[in-house]
Parts: structure tokens; C-alpha cells; sequence
């Protein structure tokens, strides 16, 4: 009978939802709790086609392993050709994510390209689009730490259209196949 008692205070325990009061800072905070990934924080929406410098800070989120994705806002990327203006967008993205005591946690810095490789911003499409960089993604971040996310966008080329993108941290949770 004790486990049977005991059994469902545990998986409450393991699967309990990560208090919203124990994040602040900017940005949303959510707990997907069932699905993946489990945790994010969305920030405020930054415009690539001008150049500008963003400083998020945040405390009280979760000890998770997260990734930094430029989620795009407005755009739909069905096709190659919807593809080619976002993979080769002119502009310098540089990610700093910094803890309290001036620990680096990442940093990425590069240009968006159509390939994997040090210095680009890779862009993912399908369901949702994005760009992520290699040097912040599944980086350790700590529930009792402060944070601060420098975002700064340079070397702004001659830009047809605006991109407006929507930093967000996110992970947790369990990935299934």
C-alpha cells in the first residue's frame, strides 16, 4: 500500500510543472510539461535588417540544457526558392549569453549560410523556421544563476525585405522518436 501511495507522489514530483515563480527576468516564461522541448522563454522580437544591440536579462529557469533559435516571424518557407532570401540574408548575428559572475555560456557570431559550418547561422524550416548556431546549442544553464543574452546585429547589407525574428531559449523535456 506504501507504494502504491508513494509510486504517484513520485511521478508528480518528476513531472511537476516548473513554477512560473520561480523565473524572472524578460521574456516568457512556459512550461510545455508533456512535450518537447519542455521549457522556454521567448524575448522580444528583433528586426535583422538594421543594425542594434538587445540585452535580455532572466533568472530561475530550470537546470536544463537549452538552445538559442531565431524563431522568424510572418514567413512561410515552403519552397527552395522561399529558402534562398533567408540563408543568404546580409547581416552579422552575434549571441552572447553571459551568467552573473561574467561566465560566458555562449557565444556565437556569423552570417546566415546554407551550411553547417563554424561561423553560420543554419537555418531550419519545416513547421516552424529558424536560424540556430552550433556554439548555442545544448548549452548548460543554471536555475540559480542571472543571465543576461546580448543580441547584436551588424553589417547590414542591402536588404529587400524585413525579417523580424523572435530569440527564445529553449529545452527540457523528453524527446521521442
Amino acid at each position: 500500500m506504501t507504494i502504491l501511495g508513494t509510486l504517484p507522489l513520485l511521478i508528480l514530483i518528476a513531472w511537476g510543472p516548473w513554477s512560473s515563480l520561480l523565473y524572472h527576468g524578460d521574456g516568457k516564461f512556459s512550461d510545455e510539461l508533456l512535450f518537447y522541448p519542455r521549457y522556454w522563454v521567448r524575448f522580444a522580437d528583433i528586426p535583422l535588417n538594421e543594425a542594434s544591440e538587445h540585452h535580455f536579462h532572466f533568472r530561475g529557469t530550470p537546470h536544463e540544457e537549452m538552445s538559442l533559435v531565431l524563431y522568424i516571424k510572418d514567413r512561410q518557407v515552403d519552397t527552395w526558392a522561399d529558402r534562398a532570401p533567408l540563408v543568404n540574408l546580409p547581416v552579422t548575428i552575434e549571441a552572447i549569453l553571459q551568467d552573473d559572475k561574467g561566465g560566458v555560456t555562449c557565444h556565437a557570431m556569423g552570417r546566415p549560410a546554407p551550411a553547417n559550418r563554424d561561423g553560420i547561422w543554419v537555418l531550419v524550416s519545416g513547421g516552424v523556421t529558424g536560424y540556430w548556431h552550433y556554439q548555442c546549442n545544448f548549452v548548460q544553464i543554471y536555475h540559480k544563476k542571472n543571465y543576461d543574452l546580448t543580441i547584436r546585429v551588424s553589417d547590414v547589407g542591402p536588404v529587400t525585405e524585413k525579417v523580424v525574428v523572435t530569440p527564445t531559449l529553449e529545452g527540457g523535456g523528453l524527446e521521442l522518436p
